[in-house]
């Protein structure tokens, strides 16, 4: 595996592992603090593997993989703090993938140059809430 894409998994993974947050919205929360932040610190390692992964110096299948992992890994820590099953979108197995889908997006958006991170910060109590409602949609 790319050392750089083993990296940035393993930081994911940690980070997950890490979030001691007892409730889906306080997971929520942290998870998007610790996004921005590290986005922040770490976007010449994200551009060097997006760059690799876009030249195919990094397998599809590999990349893919690795993505999977930090996936399951985010929907197994949502499925374990939504005991109380009150998030239709976790129990369907999807809340990861949205969650992380809306984080992605805003991130690229921070790439863009759309939102600085200092703004990122300030609205995530807002961003928390759109995604936790967004996570109780019943199917």
């Amino acid at each position: 595996m790319d050392e750089a894409l083993k990296e940035l998994e393993q930081d994911y993974l940690e980070a997950v592992d890490n979030n001691s947050s007892s409730t889906v919205e306080a997971f929520v929360e942290t998870f998007l603090y610790d996004s921005w932040s590290y986005n922040e610190q770490n976007l010449d390692r994200i551009k060097t593997v997006m760059s690799r992964y876009s030249h195919e110096q990094i397998n599809a299948q590999t990349f893919s993989s690795s993505f999977r992992r930090m996936v399951d890994k985010v929907q197994k820590k949502l499925e374990e703090l939504d005991m109380d099953k009150q998030y239709p979108v976790i129990q369907d197995g999807q809340g990861a993938s949205l969650l992380i889908a809306i984080v992605d997006g805003l991130v690229i958006q921070y790439f863009a140059g759309t939102y600085p991170v200092d703004e990122l910060e300030q609205r995530t109590p807002y961003f928390t809430r759109f995604i936790t409602q967004a996570l109780k949609t019943k199917n």
